[in-house]
Formats: structure tokens, C-alpha cells, sequence
């Protein structure tokens, strides 16, 4: 009998609530990551535009004030006011630049102009982070009028830098002499640090050295010759990590009803599939006898693997009918009629083997379905374990008496019509009925019958 599988039904529901809690939490984690992720690159993109502008905007502010006539011809007089009202006011009283430094033809500071309040004269100004920006400065042609940009350190504190030659425009017209540097300067001190963090909401921001252990986020600062010469990290703001966590007790409260539901709706499943089973079993089974009856033979001969077995002719029908048992009713009752076929069911269930089936028909009528590759011989093997299982007396309140039974069989054969086997079985049955026979008669499709042959095989008329 092929029923629905609570088990299966259960499991299954269970599987889709884990499922459903499972892709509900993944999406939120992987969507609220993906969030993280894209704020963070906006931000790199963010800061690394702001390190880019600053750099930019001092390369062409130094440019602006060093390619100038006036400017030539103040450090070339060296006058000191003027150089201050015209050059250095740009570092003292704007925000263009913290330090403006020039240096003479022969690479010495001169003078230095500083809003940071650090340096005191000229000769404080420590030259080392500077001389990567003059070598490269050196390499090109004065009247190209380059400025070399970058960023570089000034007394260990790194910043945007640019150097260039403090170059007249009738420079094709002078001699070919060396030319007055000047140095444009705009640091990244805390404060320039702090302006960044409230415009990207970041916390944290630093400059480290590049040799150090990479962090994330950071972004690479290029220094003169587009080499790497420090990084500036942060502390990102997680803002889908912060979502996530004010939206999770929500989110487990939705998944929980999720599970419920799906664990409410399996249990329910459950039952009413056993329910269903069960109501299957009482429709499919006799209720004297507990052997199927003709609705569950239906449902067994709907089962494929029972199909093949019949179509491939691996089966045989055994056909059982009670001698007298119409008469065991008349005279003793139904009780005892009751009797007789519980018996008569328990001494067939020992007579088949495991993979055999037994069915009542109705009333005292059995059959006895046989699988097996050689339907024959299995056949013999079953109705003579029912004969002698039937030799033995049954024992009622009041009496004992041996029942015994007419037994018809019919061999499958490859393609042969369920209906043409029960027919032939039944015919054998009642071959052997009215003979009166004690042994089994076997359907054969021959002319000659003989009931009386007192032996397995008995041939019958087709």
C-alpha cells in the first residue's frame, strides 16, 4: 500500500522554515555588508579626491607665484618687504599655503615663510624631506617651466608639496644661469586630518609609513616621482553594520514567526497525514481479518513495482475458498464463522512469504498474490504450507473442527491482463470445489481436464 510519508512531510517543512530563516538572515547580512562596502569605497573615493585637490591646488598655487617676473626680481634684489607683501603673505595671511620656503640659485633657504608658528629663521628649516622634490626638480628643463608636485614630509609631518624655479618670462632671453627655488607647502596636520573626518564622518584618520602592515581602508600617498610614500588610513563608519544591529531584534522577531509557522504548519501536516494514513489503512484493510480487502488490492496493483512483476508474468495467484462454511454459520453462528476466517487469515499470513500478498475478496474467499522470477515452483511451495496449515482442527468455545479449503492457482505469463489471471484462478478454484479435491489445482490451458488427478498440476479446461 503506497500512502503519504509524514516524515517526509514534516522534515520537509522544517527544511523550509531553516531555509527561509536562512536566506532572510544571509540577504541581510550580505546586503548590510555590500552597504558597508559601497560606503566605504565612497569614502576612499572621497578622501583620495581631497588628497588630489590639495596637491593640485598647491602644485598651481606655487606655480602661479613663482612664474612671475616680480617674483624673480624680488629674491634676485632680495628685498625682504617685498618678497613678504608679494610671496610670503600667501602662507602668513591665507590658506593657500602653511610654508612657502625659497632657496637661493646655489639650493640655499633664504627665506621661509611659515603660519605654523614652527620655525623661527631660515636656517630651521631641515631640507631632508624636501630633496627628493629638488632631485626631480633638477631633471627638468628651467624654460619647460615644470613644478613638481607630491607628497612628502617637512619635519616628520607629511604634507602636499610642490617645487619649482622661480622663473621670469623672458627667461629665453637671460642667460642660462641656475634659478631661484621655491617650495610651496600645505601640511596634513591634525587639523587638515579633522577636516577630512567631518566631511567623510570617519574617525581615526592617521598618515603611517608605506612599509607598514596595509590597513582597510587607506589609500596610497604618491610622493614626487609617483612612488608610494605613505598611506592614510581611518577608521571607517560602518553604516550597514550599524543598521544591521539596530534592525536585528525586528529580524529575529520575523524570522522566529517564520519557524513557528513553518514548524505550526508541519506538525498540523504531520497529523493530518497520519490521519490520512490511518484512514487509508481502515479503508484498505478488513476489519475481521486485518488482510487487505478489494480496495486495498486496487491500490497494490496501482504500485509500479507491482505492475512490472504482473506484466513481466512473475506472479501467481492463489484462489482459497472454505469447504462448508456456509454451514459452520448455520449451525454453530456467526461467531464461530467469525472464528474460522481470523484463523483461516492468521494460517495464510504464515503460509506466504515476506514479499507476498494476502488479500480477502469478501466472505470466505482469499487470494494469495505469489512474486517470483519462477511463479510456478514458488506457487507449489506457498499451497502446500496452506494444506498443511489447514490440516489442524480449529478450536471454537463449544467445539473443534477441521476446516478445509479449495485451492485454485493461475501462473502469470509476460503481458497476460490481471482480469484473465483472476479469471483463471478462479476457474482452477472451482475446478478443485467441485472435485472435492485436497490438493491444489493449477490452471492449464488444455482441453483434457482431469479434477481427480491426485497430484500438483491437475490440468482444467482453459
Amino acid at each position: 500500500m503506497i500512502g503519504t510519508n509524514p516524515r517526509f512531510i514534516f522534515g520537509y517543512l522544517l527544511l523550509l522554515g531553516i531555509v527561509a530563516v536562512g536566506v532572510i538572515l544571509s540577504s541581510v547580512f550580505w546586503l548590510t555588508s555590500r552597504l558597508d562596502k559601497l560606503e566605504q569605497q565612497g569614502v576612499e573615493n572621497v578622501v583620495e579626491l581631497m588628497v588630489t585637490e590639495k596637491v593640485e591646488r598647491v602644485k598651481v598655487s606655487t606655480a602661479d607665484y613663482a612664474h612671475w617676473n616680480l617674483a624673480y626680481e624680488l629674491v634676485i634684489a632680495n628685498d625682504k618687504d617685498g618678497l613678504y607683501d608679494n610671496l610670503g603673505s600667501g602662507a602668513t595671511e591665507s590658506d593657500l599655503f602653511d610654508q612657502i620656503v625659497i632657496l637661493n640659485s646655489k639650493g640655499k633657504v633664504v627665506h621661509v615663510y611659515d603660519s605654523t608658528g614652527s620655525l623661527g629663521s631660515p636656517e630651521d628649516f631641515d631640507l631632508e624631506g624636501i630633496l627628493p622634490f629638488l632631485a626631480r626638480l633638477k631633471e627638468t628643463i628651467p624654460a619647460d617651466y615644470v613644478t613638481v608636485s607630491g607628497i612628502g614630509t617637512v619635519d616628520g609631518v607629511y604634507g602636499a608639496i610642490a617645487a619649482t624655479r622661480i622663473t621670469p618670462d623672458y627667461l629665453e632671453n637671460s642667460e642660462s644661469a641656475p634659478l631661484p627655488v621655491m617650495l610651496g607647502i600645505k601640511l596634513f596636520n591634525e587639523d587638515a586630518l579633522q577636516a577630512i573626518a567631518r566631511l567623510t564622518q570617519g574617525t581615526g584618520y592617521a598618515i603611517t609609513p608605506v612599509g607598514d602592515p596595509p590597513a582597510d581602508p587607506a589609500i596610497e600617498l604618491a610622493g614626487p616621482d609617483g612612488t608610494p610614500v605613505a598611506q592614510l588610513i581611518w577608521t571607517h563608519n560602518q553604516v550597514g553594520t550599524a543598521l544591521r544591529t539596530e534592525i536585528m531584534p525586528a529580524l529575529l522577531l520575523v524570522c522566529v514567526s517564520i519557524f513557528g509557522i513553518c514548524l505550526f504548519a508541519a506538525r498540523y501536516f504531520h497529523q493530518q497525514s497520519k490521519a490520512l494514513d490511518r484512514a487509508m489503512m481502515v479503508a484498505s484493510t478488513d476489519k475481521l481479518t486485518g488482510l487487505l480487502n478489494r480496495s486495498g488490492l486496487d491500490e497494490a496493483l496501482r504500485a509500479p513495482k507491482v505492475k512490472a512483476r504482473i506484466d513481466a508474468g512473475h506472479v501467481a495467484i492463489i484462489y482459497l475458498d472454505l469447504n462448508g462454511f456456509k454451514q459452520l454459520n448455520d449451525e454453530h453462528g456467526h461467531d464461530d464463522g467469525d472464528q474460522a476466517l481470523r484463523i483461516t487469515a492468521e494460517r495464510l499470513r504464515d503460509a506466504v512469504r515476506p514479499q507476498d500478498l494476502v488479500v480477502r475478496l469478501g466472505g470466505d474467499e482469499f487470494i494469495c498474490m505469489v512474486f517470483d522470477r519462477a511463479p510456478g515452483a514458488a506457487a507449489r511451495a506457498v499451497s502446500d504450507r496452506i494444506l498443511i496449515n489447514h490440516v489442524g482442527p480449529i478450536r471454537f468455545a463449544h467445539h473443534e473442527k477441521v476446516v478445509t479449503s479449495s485451492l485454485g492457482v493461475a501462473l502469470g505469463e509476460p503481458g497476460l491482463a490481471w482480469e484473465v489471471l483472476m479469471s483463471r484462478a478462479d476457474q482452477a478454484m472451482y475446478q478443485a470445489k467441485r472435485g472435492k479435491l485436497t490438493v491444489a489445482v493449477f490452471h492449464e490451458a488444455d482441453d483434457m481436464a482431469n479434477a481427480q488427478a491426485g497430484k500438483h498440476g491437475a490440468p482444467i479446461a482453459a
